[in-house]
């Protein structure tokens, strides 16, 4: 950054700051509209923190007798007690309130404060979600229980890893440089734990490299969690620094434009973006896939709405994709003959580049006059997939809600004798349904066909989810070793199958079936229809399961579909005491997830008949037709 401001304008902020997105920032500054209020879900999710968080805290109170609790203070009165706390040698303190850094502009309150051996503390923070995941390579969790919590007594869990979620480390680095500023921190490295719903802490080392992220030389770089925090928390103070000064004076410009990203779906202020990004074409953020980096990208050559993006050429796009330089050659059009080799128009030491020129039909320099100097001048900082992003700009802005992608002349779907279409819900404990419907498409099978859900009311632990999970698992063995039998393919599906993937991973570890699973997971029996639909298809908008049905006319059995809503009915499907509204709440999940498989079967059957009938994305005009149709939304 080359120009630090006065962030003393900017009120000392807490270590969520850094995982924030930058634009909310700002607009947590200018305040352009009324906030939107937090959404259903989201206070569900910070009650059930502060659910979570009392129950952690409480078993640490019991285990540790001696420990220093002043989370019943006043806040006013807390920042000195921690002091003094610290100040006295004190071996663990609960939710205190670290000395206010001014300089740094940092406030921050973490839960613990665990006293090194060398002298010192280190934070840890509470966190209602998984802190661990199946190793990977040589690493593995560095873990201690809460009644010895500290980092010089924690051992290494074999089985598991731990699990790096980036905004919880963003956190830890904020309560390390206050731990810093006030000269208390722990002199022999840089660490903060972690205490997720398996109720012990893992230690994570922020110094320890982990992140990749842009530099100054174009390609990537991996920081440690302290590099990222320093550069994204001084970023947003300089950001809210000029929105001050904005507020006193319009005339300065603020730093950051609103761009979509995934944040923006719970943001307060998304009435305000919303508006901005989705006036007149439509801002290039808005397609899928897209990303803050291309974003940035497209803005530097002047393309800031999806018109101007679906205008590029895809021709000369596929080349900048493969990375040919084509600034020589383009440079080279007014200056050299037509019938000069490219070859030689761009040096004569780029035998691959020259290749892949003359394999797209530019053979010459009069050849390169086809291309466009426009998409041309992306050569210099290559988007990532900016022909797909060019076409995906043509069907945002087209008649018809899906194109078949180029050179896609049918579709083509794996298809079994025996289907299962498999569905999972879960919530932060865990999978409390697994769902699955059967389809016999010979009737020679002898499995039952029809919905079957394996579903766990109450008592949700790791247990009981294990004991869950070996149910389904059992049954959907027995539904392949049948077919198997009866002389017929068998195939399961799942719609972006990534989330039932993973937890399918670490139940089977629990379990000790890991190699069966894997086996499984990896063979062609197991399919994920996502993938199917996104290698042959293409939209301008999500590939989520509710924004295609529509184009095999199915609709949900249930209200307000959707995996928002089916958390809030868990909550009430497994509370005995809600009585006949819990039963009404389980009925309705098992009808959600019966129409979630019943969807993903109704959308093959789509993909291999009417699909086929979608036009082609290479037919749509650069330019985008005028408008959508009306029966934008069903096909055929």
């Amino acid at each position: 950054m080359a120009t630090r401001r006065d962030v003393s304008l900017v009120p000392p902020q807490g270590g969520y700051l850094a995982r924030r997105c930058p634009v909310r920032a700002q607009l947590d500054v200018l305040r352009p509209c009324p906030p939107l209020e937090l959404s259903p879900v989201a206070q569900r999710r910070v009650d059930l923190g502060a659910d979570h968080e009392a129950s952690i805290t409480a078993a640490i109170r019991a285990a540790v007798p001696a420990a220093v609790v002043l989370s019943s203070q006043p806040r006013d009165e807390r920042e000195a007690a921690t002091s003094a706390a610290m100040a006295s040698g004190a071996a663990l303190i609960l939710g205190g309130r670290l000395p206010t850094d001014l300089a740094g502009r940092r406030v921050g309150e973490p839960d613990l404060l665990v006293r090194a051996g060398c002298g010192g503390y280190r934070a840890v923070d509470i966190k209602r979600h998984r802190s661990l995941e199946a190793p990977a390579g040589s690493r593995r969790a560095r873990w201690a229980p809460l009644e010895r919590p500290g980092y010089e007594t924690a051992g290494e869990l074999t089985q598991h890893a731990g699990r790096r979620h980036k905004a919880d480390m963003l956190q830890l680095a904020h309560y390390q440089r206050m731990l810093e500023a006030a000269g208390v921190a722990a002199a022999d490295g840089r660490h903060g734990g972690i205490i997720g719903t398996e109720g012990f802490v893992v230690w994570h080392d922020l110094d320890e490299a982990l992140w990749k992220t842009p530099s100054s030389t174009g390609k990537q770089k991996t920081r440690t969690t302290m590099e990222v925090y320093d550069f994204e928390f001084d970023f947003r103070l300089d950001i809210m620094a000029v929105a001050a000064e904005h507020r006193a004076d319009p005339l300065v410009e603020p730093l950051v434009l609103p761009v979509r990203i995934g944040e923006c779906a719970t943001c307060p202020w998304w009435v305000h973006c919303g508006e901005v990004l989705e006036a007149g074409a439509g801002d290039v953020s808005l397609l899928p896939n897209t990303g803050w980096r291309s974003w940035r990208i497209h803005r530097a050559h002047g393309v800031t709405d999806r018109a101007a993006l679906a205008a590029l050429d895809h021709r000369t796009a596929t080349l900048v994709a493969g990375k040919v330089d084509l600034a020589p050659l383009m440079a080279a059009i007014d200056v050299l003959p037509d019938d000069t080799p490219v070859d030689q128009a761009i040096g004569g030491r780029r035998p691959a580049q020259a290749a892949a020129l003359r394999a797209a039909g530019v053979s010459t320099v009069g050849d390169a006059r086809g291309l466009s100097t426009r998409t041309a001048a992306y050569s210099d900082e290559p988007p990532p997939n900016l022909p797909e992003q060019i076409d995906r700009a043509r069907a945002a802005l087209g008649d018809w809600p899906v194109y078949r992608r180029r050179g896609v002349t049918g579709i083509v779907v794996p298809r079994g004798d025996v289907e299962v279409d498999v569905d999972m819900e879960n919530v932060e404990d865990g999978v409390y349904l697994w769902g699955a419907l059967v389809t016999d498409r010979t009737g020679r099978a002898g499995v039952p066909c029809g919905y079957r859900g394996f579903a766990l009311w109450q008592g949700l632990d790791e247990g009981s989810e294990t004991a869950l999970f070996a149910d389904f698992w059992s049954w959907l063995s027995d539904v392949r070793a049948r077919a198997v039998a009866g002389g017929v393919s068998f195939r399961a599906y799942c719609y972006n199958a990534a989330a039932e993937t993973g937890q399918m991973r670490r139940l089977a570890a629990a379990l000790g079936v890991t190699e069966e699973v894997d086996a499984f997971l990896a063979s062609e029996e197991w399919v994920d229809l996502l993938k199917v639909f996104n290698d042959q298809l293409l939209t301008g908008s999500s590939a989520g399961l509710k924004t295609v049905a529509p184009l095999c006319q199915f609709s949900w059995d249930v209200d307000d579909p959707g995996g928002a809503q089916s958390m809030l009915k868990y909550d009430v499907a497994s509370d005995p005491a809600q009585g006949p509204d819990a039963i009404g709440a389980q009925e309705w999940l098992l009808a959600y997830n019966g129409s979630d498989v019943a969807a993903t079967l109704a959308l093959r059957e789509w993909l291999a008949g009417g699909a086929g009938g979608c036009p082609g994305v290479d037919q749509l005009d650069p330019s985008g037709p005028a408008g959508r149709s009306a029966a934008r939304g069903v096909v055929a």
